[in-house]
């Protein structure tokens, strides 16, 4: 393997991963706040780590911080909130070019993560709170893109149905919270949520790129070590449970053009079974629901599968005129059933296995995705497991291996946005 990867605890909850590869020419620095939420905290923690991003007790403005990254070379911060399994992650993260491309040799990445860790630890606070009027506006756009989600119908629609797939468990909680939990959080509120964060959250730091990085994880370990914390285990790997009925949700929307989500469950935990399954499945333009529904019989227009193998779901979304919802439907569940007799070639398993083993090398590629690939490994699959690793396995995968996964799915939701007579947009 060409990059050198190290993994240690650094305290209670608290592991730093470093990836280093001098191909890079980049350095990123990345910190998760990876806990099980409430609705509640799902709304706090995400508003939370946005406010960090923007300022910090040195830079108190969205301004003044942008402006002093820019001068280290476009270094610049990041947030972001993703889901692994029952869990939620918050993610604060900063990238820079690697020390050696400096002019004048600065340590840009040591300035660059002190920027990082004060925006994590000494914010910009109006006493002993978050700063009111920058929170709010925060706040106000957080909603904003909440409320924006609607235009882009197809990821509404996704989103929407997660809803009853995952009814009653943590994964069904929305990433960014609910506008109605973020409207009464206050300051104070947040504060105290911010302050549960760094203590009952269990965090995942990675250092990966081209450069140097003894000062910097030195520079790391001092500000984490000696936090306060009272962390519970969770498991990443939950698989949700197979409704005794599948529900069916139909909803009203102003579109003319249908969106269709079926979800079906399985009890296979082998994320690379269910990964080169959903490929052939409906993952490439030689895929079954591609061939079939979509070009062969024109019943939709676009059908496609991915999977959420943390939790055992495979999610099918489709386009679909509202007069052949029933049809795109039964023919989704036909090419299932063919997957799994068996009605599959040599040749459409290979192709499946040429492009995810492509898509393995490409974790290679950069720094920031060779940190998302050993946060998986690590921390959601407890294994040590590299690109390489993963590309042998995909190999050795067998035809039995997918007629094994095909049969194992079972419709558990089915979930329908359609017009409303009006007329509307996609």
């Amino acid at each position: 393997m060409a990059n050198n990867k190290k993994r240690e605890k650094i305290s209670d909850g608290i592991y730093i991963t470093t990836i280093h590869d001098k191909k890079f020419n980049v350095n990123t620095i990345g910190v998760r706040f990876i806990s099980r939420v409430d609705e509640k905290k799902a709304s706090a923690y995400s508003l939370v780590t946005r406010v960090l991003q923007t300022s910090n007790s040195k830079y108190p403005t969205r301004t003044k911080l942008t402006k002093y990254l820019a001068r280290l070379y476009g270094a610049g911060l990041s947030q972001s909130v993703f889901r692994l399994g029952d869990c939620q992650a918050f993610y604060l993260g900063a990238n820079c070019i690697c020390d050696r491309f400096a002019l004048e040799n600065e340590e840009i990445t040591n300035r660059v993560t002190e920027i990082l860790l004060d925006c994590i630890f000494s914010p910009n606070l109006v006493n002993g709170i978050f700063n009111e009027s920058d929170f709010e506006i925060i706040k106000r756009e957080l909603i904003d893109n909440i409320n924006n989600k609607i235009s882009d119908k197809r990821g509404y629609a996704i989103d929407k149905a997660l809803e009853t797939v995952f009814q009653n468990e943590p994964a069904g909680i929305p990433l960014d919270g609910t506008v109605e939990a973020l409207e009464k959080l206050t300051p104070v509120e947040a504060f105290e949520e911010y302050k549960e964060m760094l203590k009952t959250s269990r965090i995942e730091i990675t250092v990966s790129g081209g450069g140097d990085f003894e000062n910097t994880i030195s520079l790391i370990k001092s500000r984490f070590d000696g936090l306060e914390r009272e962390v519970t285990s969770d498991e990443f790997v939950s698989l949700s449970p197979l409704k005794e009925t599948p529900a069916e949700v139909n909803e009203k929307f102003d579109v003319l053009q249908s969106k269709m989500v079926l979800a079906f469950k399985t009890d296979i935990k082998d994320p690379e079974q269910l990964k080169l399954f959903s490929l052939m499945f409906g993952g490439l333009p030689s895929s079954k629901l591609f061939m079939n529904v979509r070009e062969k019989l024109s019943l939709c227009y676009y059908c496609a599968s991915n999977i959420l193998s943390e939790k055992g779901v495979m999610l099918i979304d489709s386009g679909v005129e509202e007069t052949n919802l029933g049809n795109a439907k039964s023919e989704i569940i036909k090419q299932l059933d063919e997957m799994a007799s068996g009605n599959f070639s040599d040749e459409e398993l290979d192709n499946a296995k040429t492009a995810v083993c492509g898509s393995m090398r490409s974790y290679n590629d950069s720094a920031s995705g060779l940190a998302t690939w050993w946060l998986t490994q690590l921390c959601v699959w407890n294994r040590d497991f590299s690109p390489e690793d993963a590309i042998e396995k995909y190999k050795g995968i067998k035809r039995e291996d997918i007629i094994q996964a095909a049969k194992s799915y079972k419709l558990d939701t089915v979930y329908i946005m359609s017009g409303d007579d009006k007329g509307g947009a996609e």
